[in-house]
């Protein structure tokens, strides 16, 4: 154990920064670095975990002790040995067996194998005008470590030195003592990580060294992080962290790009055992899930599309069934204080048509109103009464080019939808519009995730669905994971276009959706929030890219609670750089934008408390907002949960 600690505290000096690594190595006519560790990261905890990952993903059990054991026994025998000298010595397995596993370590290997980002730049540099030689103790023999080296683009080197070929090694010096001799070098330097064999080793001969840190944290925060899966996890964005990359890049390539990963590879599974034909991703939160869905090719195996639709264009198509005053009010989305902007809107009426009407009843056009008592305030009753045949009209109206639409898919194959959760409104009212059309449907909803209200929504009418981080429809334990941060978690899906209205027929015949203009742009550009969610999610699939051939992907898996931790951390234990990043992102909700996490001044507070309990009541990422005022470390998320508890008006 002492030895252990020892080692770990010499694997942590690091002898010069990486800045001045460069002008110090320009000193030299040669530059000899060490590879593994060094220029190559592998992307595990610790070098020995290929063989724990090969054990997980391949089946063999105790391969992982039998394979440290084997290069024990085989260095008793020589110190040098190589690959096929460990694989000699092991007992556990017959010949065949181990010429599977020796050919798979390989694979590994190669997979596994990363340029060490804080160093490939240096290395870059140096190469163009120095004799750089790479130096290695290993047992890999020189092809294979070529192969790795040309893969991670190590290239422009004059000589790979291997001490498994020779026989010779750094640790005693031998080995620096052969290239100096053979290459005739006379001005060498040394770079690499092994405290003892490539810094105190070449000192011995009088070269000059430098040490490097065996292991660098790169990531933008700290972690609790469980051993097992989450730090293979971990060690891959490590060694993929691009700290010349923003910071939304990185969010979306650490943080988001697991979780749509995870959920995404699950649901294909999930409609591979169900049998499902075709899935359709459904506007507006369906945009980014579809884009990795076809990275991850499965669309070549499931046909997807892209189903343009909104709570508000499947819902006011079905007022024409039943528009009595209890039923329009229930079945809209308004939040528990609206306006009639946003009321009239959900009835599917342009508000500027019925201004002298909304007068007339002592109405104005933006004051605020509760949604629960409209249904027994009596001048509200006698406007809705006015106005009614109207809803019925424009129901009927936006029913008929609901119904072209839905023809240009066909139900009649076992569909998947694909949407971000909560309550499963929109599959109910997608069913329910083909049931009362006579339009056969078997279709099941995929969820990130699904609330309590999905049991109303989903399970009273016996409609199937899943959800992915939670399931309140399926399993009663469940409860929701995301509502304490769900406006900020929702802002990450965010297509670059306009919510659906409703729908119209063209010329040519095709029926298209006709979308709202898009609520984040201004003066025709962009608005910051739009641009920023547009680099997350292109760090997002950029994620998905390099890890769905990863062997740590293949041991993960679909794993949701490794696979959301990042971000789920983020959203219920924010950092002040996180708060900062997006707090003064505008979160719109049925019309209604207000800031995630934009608290004022905390001296306003003091002298005037109920303004803070107002802004916190708008404030969307309530946990973010508290962390802006407070700062310092707290139990945010308990906090939260207790005002919740107290105040009861979270929509779902």
């Amino acid at each position: 154990m002492i030895k252990s600690l020892v080692k770990d505290i010499l694997d942590d000096v690091q002898t010069i920064s990486y800045k001045k690594l460069e002008n110090r190595l320009e000193r030299y006519d040669e530059v000899a670095f060490d590879i593994f560790d060094t220029l190559i990261k592998r992307n595990v905890p610790k070098p020995i975990d290929v063989f724990e990952l090969m054990e997980k993903c391949l089946g063999y059990n105790d391969f992982c002790k039998n394979r440290i054991r084997a290069e024990i026994e085989a260095r008793r025998v020589s110190a040098e040995v190589t690959l096929k000298d460990i694989y000699t010595v092991m007992k556990s397995y017959d010949d065949n067996t181990k010429h599977i596993l020796m050919k798979a370590e390989i694979e590994y290997e190669r997979n596994l194998c990363i340029a060490n980002k804080d160093m490939i730049d240096i290395y870059n540099k140096i190469v163009k005008n120095k004799r750089v030689f790479l130096i290695s103790d290993m047992y890999l023999c020189k092809e294979v470590i070529e192969s790795i080296l040309e893969k991670n683009n190590i290239i422009g080197y004059e000589e790979l030195i291997i001490s498994n070929e020779i026989g010779k090694s750094k640790a005693d010096g031998e080995l620096f003592k052969y290239v100096l001799s053979k290459y005739g070098c006379k001005n060498m330097c040394h770079v690499g990580n092994n405290f003892m064999a490539d810094y105190i080793s070449p000192k011995k001969l009088g070269l000059k060294s430098y040490k490097i840190k065996t292991n660098t944290y790169r990531l933008p925060r700290k972690y609790i992080i469980d051993r097992d899966k989450g730090q293979f996890l971990n060690a891959f964005l490590n060694n993929n962290h691009d700290a010349y990359k923003d910071y939304f890049y990185n969010f979306g390539y650490e943080r988001f790009g697991p979780v749509l990963y995870g959920f995404i590879k699950w649901m294909y599974e999930d409609m591979k055992r169900e049998g499902i034909q075709e899935v359709y991703f459904m506007a507006r939160d369906g945009y980014i899930m579809e884009k990795v869905y076809r990275e991850l090719e499965y669309n070549n195996d499931i046909p997807d599309k892209y189903f343009e639709a909104s709570r508000r264009s499947l819902r006011v198509p079905s007022y024409c069934k039943d528009s009595s005053l209890e039923s329009v009010i229930k079945e809209s989305p308004l939040l528990s204080t609206t306006n009639m902007e946003q009321l009239l809107d959900s009835l599917g009426l342009e508000i500027l048509d019925y201004k002298d009407k909304i007068e007339k009843y002592g109405f104005t056009l933006d004051e605020h109103i509760k949604r629960d008592e409209l249904i027994y305030n009596n001048d509200f009753i006698k406007f809705y009464e006015e106005i009614k045949q109207d809803v019925v009209d424009n129901s009927n109206k936006e029913l008929k080019e609901l119904i072209k639409y839905l023809k240009q898919f066909d139900f009649s194959k076992k569909i998947a939808i694909v949407d971000i959760g909560w309550g499963g409104s929109m599959q109910k009212n997608l069913i329910q519009t083909l049931n009362n059309q006579g339009i056969s449907n078997d279709i099941t909803g995929y969820y990130l995730g699904l609330s309590k209200k999905s049991k109303q929504n989903l399970g009273a009418n016996g409609y199937k669905a899943k959800g992915y981080l939670f399931d309140c429809l399926n399993n009663d334990t469940d409860t929701d994971i995301v509502i304490a941060f769900r406006p900020l978690f929702e802002t990450l899906f965010l297509e670059q276009a306009g919510s659906v209205k409703c729908y119209e027929t063209q010329k040519d015949g095709k029926t298209i959706s006709v979308r709202y203009e898009y609520e984040y742009v201004k003066d025709k550009e962009l608005s910051h929030e739009a641009k920023k969610v547009l680099n997350i999610q292109t760090g997002a699939v950029d994620f998905v890219r390099a890890f769905k051939d990863s062997k740590v992907s293949a041991y993960i898996n679909s794993d949701k609670e490794i696979l959301f931790k990042y971000i789920y951390e983020t959203g219920t234990n924010p950092n002040m750089e996180d708060v900062r990043r997006f707090g003064d992102f505008i979160f719109f909700n049925n019309g209604c934008g207000n800031y995630l996490a934009k608290p004022q001044k905390l001296r306003k507070y003091i002298v005037n408390p109920k303004m803070c309990l107002s802004d916190l009541s708008e404030s969307q990422w309530k946990l973010g907002f508290l962390k802006y005022i407070i700062k310092v470390p707290f139990p945010y998320l308990r906090l939260y949960l207790m005002l919740h508890k107290m105040n009861n008006n979270e929509e779902d």
